[in-house]
C-alpha cells in the first residue's frame, strides 16, 4: 500500500514539475491520496484528530481534493451519486420541518453534485438552514431517491421515512395533549369539578382515538 500511495502522489507531483506545487496543494493531494487508500475516512471529524488540524481545515482538503484531483465524467458521476446517497440515506438521521424533509451531508462535493443533478431535473436543495443540513420538499426527495437511491437501498430509505411520519404523529398527540390539559386547567377556575371531570372524560376518550 505504501507504494501505491507513493505512487499516485509523485505521478500528480511531479507532473506539475518538481517543486512547482505549493503548500496547500501538497496538504490538499496528500489528504485526497491517504483518503483514497483508506488511511482517512471522509469524515471530517474524526480525520482531523488524526492529522491534528481543524475540523474547518479538514472540510476544505476534503472538497478542494474532489475538485481538483478526483476526475469523472458524467456517467460515473451519476454513479457516484448513486453510491454514496444511497449510503448516506441509509444511515441518515430524518426529520420533517412542514413539508420539507431535512438530512446531513457533511461532505460538501457530495453536496453540489447533489444540488447540481437536482437542478438538471427542475429541483431544488436549500442548505440555508445549515451548511451540512439539506432540505427537500417531499417532491424533490422523491425524485432524488427515484434517480439516485439503488434499488436495494431503497427499501431501507423508505422504512427510516415511515419512522420519520410515525414520531410525527406521536408530537402532534403530545402537542394535543399539553393543549388539552393547558385548556382544562383556564377552565377550573370558572367551572365546577363536576364540569371538569366531564371534560376530562371526554379528553380521554378523544385522546384514545389519536
Amino acid at each position: 500500500m505504501q507504494k501505491k500511495i507513493l505512487v499516485d502522489f509523485m505521478d500528480v507531483y511531479l507532473g506539475k514539475g518538481f517543486g512547482m506545487m505549493n503548500k496547500t496543494d501538497i496538504e490538499t493531494l496528500m489528504f485526497h491520496v491517504f483518503k483514497k487508500h483508506g488511511l482517512l475516512s471522509g469524515k471530517c471529524f474524526d480525520d482531523s484528530l488524526k492529522l491534528q488540524i481543524t475540523e474547518a481545515k479538514a472540510r476544505k482538503l476534503l472538497y478542494e481534493g474532489e475538485i481538483k484531483y478526483q476526475t469523472r465524467n458524467k456517467d460515473e458521476l451519476v454513479l457516484y451519486l448513486r453510491i454514496k446517497i444511497g449510503e448516506c440515506l441509509q444511515n441518515a438521521y430524518f426529520s420533517k420541518n412542514g413539508k420539507e424533509i431535512r438530512f446531513a451531508i457533511e461532505d460538501k462535493y457530495l453536496r453540489v453534485a447533489l444540488n447540481a443533478k437536482l437542478r438538471e431535473n427542475n429541483y431544488f436543495a436549500d442548505t440555508s438552514f445549515n451548511k451540512d443540513i439539506v432540505s427537500l420538499d417531499e417532491k424533490a426527495f422523491q425524485e432524488m431517491v427515484l434517480l439516485l437511491v439503488p434499488n436495494v437501498q431503497k427499501e431501507e430509505v423508505l422504512r427510516r421515512l415511515t419512522e420519520i411520519e410515525l414520531d410525527e404523529n406521536i408530537n402532534e398527540r403530545d402537542e394535543y395533549i399539553k393543549a388539552f390539559i393547558k385548556e382544562t386547567i383556564i377552565q377550573s377556575s370558572v367551572v365546577g369539578i363536576k364540569q371538569i371531570g366531564m371534560l376530562l372524560k371526554q379528553g380521554i376518550e378523544i385522546i384514545s382515538t389519536l
